[in-house]
C-alpha cells in the first residue's frame, strides 16, 4: 500500500519542528515527498496562530509551504461552529489564532463581562489563562453555552522541556461544570475529515503522521488511515511496545527522513 500514498497528513509541533529548530532531516523528507509528487498538508492542534502564521514560520526555518496547505484547530473549531449554527457569539478561551479565524467568519468573540450571551465557550491552549477566565467560562456553560475544545493534548513540546497544553485547561472546565465538550482537534474525526477534504482524498490514500500516540496516531485509525509515529516529539518507543496491536502506529521512525526513506527507498 505504501506506493500507493497520495498524501501525508503531518504534524507540526514535535514532529517537523521544535521551537524555531526544524527536527532532523524533516526538510530532506519534505523535499523527497514533493519530488515523488506526494501531496502534504500539515495539521496542528495548535489554535494559538492562524496557517498564515505557521506558514511564515515555515518559511524561517528554510521550508516554503503555503497557508492552504496547513490546517489548524482554530481553523477547524471556527469551521465547525459555523456550519453548525451560523456566525455566533462565542467566548474564547484561547490563543489568537481561533480568534482570528472567528473575525474571518464573521462570529463575535465576546468580552469576559458579557460571558451569559455566549452560545459557545471554545477552550484552547491560552498561554495568558487566567481566574477571571475560569470564572467567566464556568458561567457560560452553566447558563446553557456549549462547550468546545480545540484539543486536549496534555502538555505542549517546547526546546527546554513539555510544557502545560490545552487539555489542562480543558480539563479545568470539564471538573467545574461536570461537561464533556465536543472535541475538534485530533484525534476527533472532525478535524480529520476538514483534513481529508481539503486534499481532496479518501482515508486509504493518506498517511497520518506524528509525534503523539493519544492524538496522531488514534486521528488516524479514527478515520481507516495508515499511520505513522517519529520520536522526535512526545510518544516513545517504549509506549508503542506496550499497546495492543490494534493501536500500534503502521511505521516507527527515529524522524521524518528516515520514515520517508523507509517508505520509500
Amino acid at each position: 500500500m505504501a506506493s500507493g500514498y497520495s498524501g501525508f497528513i503531518i504534524d507540526l509541533d514535535g514532529c517537523t519542528y521544535i521551537g524555531e529548530r526544524l527536527t532532523e532531516g524533516a526538510k530532506e523528507a519534505l523535499d523527497k515527498l514533493e519530488r515523488l509528487g506526494v501531496k502534504v498538508l500539515f495539521l496542528t492542534n495548535n489554535s494559538g496562530y492562524t496557517s498564515e502564521d505557521y506558514s511564515m514560520k515555515l518559511k524561517r526555518l528554510g521550508i516554503d509551504w503555503s497557508p492552504e496547505e496547513i490546517l489548524t484547530s482554530g481553523e477547524a473549531a471556527s469551521k465547525y461552529i459555523l456550519a453548525r449554527s451560523g456566525k455566533s457569539k462565542i467566548l474564547a478561551v484561547t490563543g489568537r489564532g481561533f480568534k482570528e479565524y472567528c473575525r474571518r467568519m464573521g462570529h463575535e468573540v465576546l468580552p469576559l463581562a458579557r460571558w451569559a450571551e455566549a452560545k459557545y465557550l471554545v477552550v484552547g491552549h491560552d498561554r495568558e489563562i487566567s481566574y477571571e477566565k475560569l470564572k467567566a467560562g464556568l458561567r457560560a456553560v452553566l447558563s446553557g453555552a456549549e462547550f468546545i475544545a480545540t484539543n486536549t493534548d496534555k502538555t505542549f513540546p517546547a526546546p527546554d522541556g513539555l510544557e502545560p497544553g490545552a487539555g489542562a485547561i480543558v480539563a479545568s472546565f470539564k471538573e467545574m461544570t461536570g461537561v464533556d465538550p465536543i472535541v475538534i482537534g485530533k484525534p476527533s474525526r472532525i478535524i480529520m475529515e476538514m483534513a481529508l477534504e481539503r486534499l481532496g482524498m479518501k482515508p486509504e490514500e493518506v498517511l497520518v503522521v506524528g509525534d503523539r500516540i493519544e492524538t496522531d496516531i488514534m486521528a488516524g485509525k479514527n478515520i481507516g488511515s495508515d499511520t505513522a509515529l517519529v520520536l522526535t516529539g512526545v510518544s516513545k518507543l517504549d509506549e508503542v511496545k506496550g499497546l495492543d496491536e490494534s493501536l500500534k502506529p503502521t511505521y516507527v521512525a527515529d524522524n521524518l527522513l528516515k520514515l520517508v526513506e523507509l517508505i520509500y527507498p
